[in-house]
């Protein structure tokens, strides 16, 4: 055990080491410890974000918008890009160091025998931080599928399923009615659901019929860029300049609905339609199509699925650049090959793949025994930093260069920017 005076780099060297496994699924560890801390969030508005692509950014916008109407909001997400810190916001700043040791040594006391991983002693710490700060609202990032993520010991008052795609698999199951199930594992009785796909998979309509008359939920109209706030009210929006994807915007402005029905609000969405409007023109997301650069594009995105790589090749295609060249690495569990022949509608120029630092990351060949006899032109890089000054070196004013496939990717990739 960590003494009082631990720093964080301490605290999450430890972390890492405690548990015997990285993935251990399931509820009654971590149950245990958030009871033995006393945690209480009975009047909280408590938001849970589940889904394949789509999470992060939805609770952004929850988060902007709730800042913007005045109340005070903690957001739990993960992975992180530059600091752990980014896991744990309140009030839209990321939580100092001192923080979160302090919520680590209170779980460290609490635990007592207890054995936890890594994501659940984060978890916990942003609970336990949450419940210090007596915040109005809390959104909830859920880190792997849903029902035995470590974050679903908290019964949310709203629940959001943003999309399902094929992700996970060895976790979640072999089919996205298997894997829609799980992320179906947050919808709880009595609270509003959010579901920002459509159609609707058989097993979460199974869930939402188990529950009966407890739950309501709401599916998104994809088809136009309004939503029925209320019986007599419909609002629209323009969202062709949104910086998130648009599914992701109307799904959000949906749960903002349902925040500003908790809290009984005159508005019917937290804010008045231009103050709306205004927050869509300009929420972005770190790791989501950010520009590094514009001399040459730099475009860093975290897309590892095939779902956000077609986001990503979309929103591409609507820009204007000479050559498109890749740096790409990817985790080995990941459906890579199919990723990576969606990225192939950009017509790359080169292909840089690298290894990834970490056990789970796949090696560079991988990529080229894919690409290659795809005619393909693919270089192999050992680290992110060399697949990128390689790129930097061939890429011209007018090109692009697109850095995708992972968050450990885009973690090295800002390291290596200057």
């Amino acid at each position: 055990m960590l003494n009082d005076q631990a720093s964080l780099p301490q605290w999450l060297a430890y972390i890492e080491n405690t548990h015997h496994q990285s993935i251990d699924m399931g509820l009654g560890r971590i149950n245990r410890v958030f009871n033995e801390l006393a945690i209480d969030f009975s009047k909280v508005c408590v938001v849970t974000v589940a889904g394949t692509n789509g999470k992060g950014s939805t609770c952004r916008f929850i988060e902007q918008a709730c800042l913007k109407a005045g109340l005070s909001v903690g957001v739990y997400s993960s992975p992180h890009i530059t600091a752990f810190n980014e896991r744990i916001r309140i009030n839209g700043q990321d939580l100092p160091d001192e923080s979160i040791c302090s919520a680590f040594m209170a779980i460290e006391k609490a635990k007592q025998d207890i054995s936890l991983t890594y994501f659940e002693y984060a978890t916990l710490a942003a609970f336990y931080s949450f419940a210090q700060a007596k915040l109005d609202v809390i959104v909830i990032e859920v880190g792997l599928g849903g029902r035995l993520d470590a974050t679903n010991i908290v019964d949310a008052n709203i629940g959001v399923i943003t999309s399902i795609g094929l992700d996970h698999q060895s976790y979640l199951g072999n089919t996205t009615n298997d894997i829609a199930r799980e992320k179906a594992g947050i919808i709880k009785p009595h609270q509003e659901l959010i579901i920002g796909y459509a159609p609707v998979h058989e097993s979460v309509l199974k869930v939402i019929q188990q529950h009966q008359v407890n739950v309501r939920y709401r599916t998104i109209d994809f088809d136009d860029t309004s939503l029925q706030i209320t019986e007599q009210k419909r609002l629209a929006f323009d969202i062709s300049d949104a910086h998130i994807p648009h599914p992701n915007v109307m799904t959000a402005i949906s749960a903002i609905s349902c925040i500003a029905q908790y809290f009984n609000k005159p508005e019917p969405i937290l804010l008045n339609e231009s103050e709306m409007q205004s927050l869509i023109n300009t929420v972005s997301m770190p790791g989501r199509m950010q520009i590094l650069s514009e001399n040459p594009y730099i475009i860093l995105d975290v897309a590892h699925n095939e779902a956000a790589a077609e986001l990503v090749v979309k929103k591409l295609q609507q820009m204007h650049f000479s050559r498109c060249h890749i740096v790409v690495g990817m985790l080995s569990d990941k459906n890579i090959e199919a990723t990576l022949g969606v990225f192939r509608q950009l017509n790359v120029e080169t292909w840089h793949c690298t290894d990834l630092p970490t056990e789970r990351g796949e090696k560079a060949a991988r990529f080229a025994q894919y690409l290659s006899p795809l005619n393909e032109q693919c270089v192999c890089h050992l680290s992110v930093q060399d697949a990128l000054n390689a790129a930097l070196e061939t890429a011209t004013v007018n090109d692009l260069i697109l850095v995708v496939g992972s968050f450990i990717v885009a973690q090295e990739c800002m390291k290596a920017l200057p």
